[in-house]
């Protein structure tokens, strides 16, 4: 499985454009190559209406469950029963 990060942005169709001025979304992908999963990422995000401002190219192979950080290891399951999961650390427009 891989974690690839993307800092994204809610498009003017999403729910969360009003809201919210954009995410650090972590992207757990069960796949075999990382170019797949790459492009699985990008497709993901996109149908969630976030518009991907920079996709990481660093990203990490996990092996196990102990190797995920501990605020991730209760989404281990999800991933391998839907292939994927989308984790949005979003942050907040600022108000002056």
């Amino acid at each position: 499985m891989y974690q690839i990060i993307a800092h994204s942005k809610p498009k003017k169709e999403s729910e969360h454009h009003e809201t919210v001025l954009g995410a650090f979304v972590t992207i757990f992908i069960d796949f075999k190559d990382i170019d797949g999963a790459y492009i699985l990422a990008k497709h993901y995000i996109e149908d969630e209406d976030w518009e991907i401002i920079e996709l990481e190219e660093e990203y990490f192979i996990i092996n196990s469950i102990e190797e995920m950080a501990e605020d991730y290891k209760k989404y281990y399951d999800e991933i391998f029963e839907y292939g994927y999961s989308l984790i949005f650390n979003t942050y907040d427009i600022v108000e002056e």
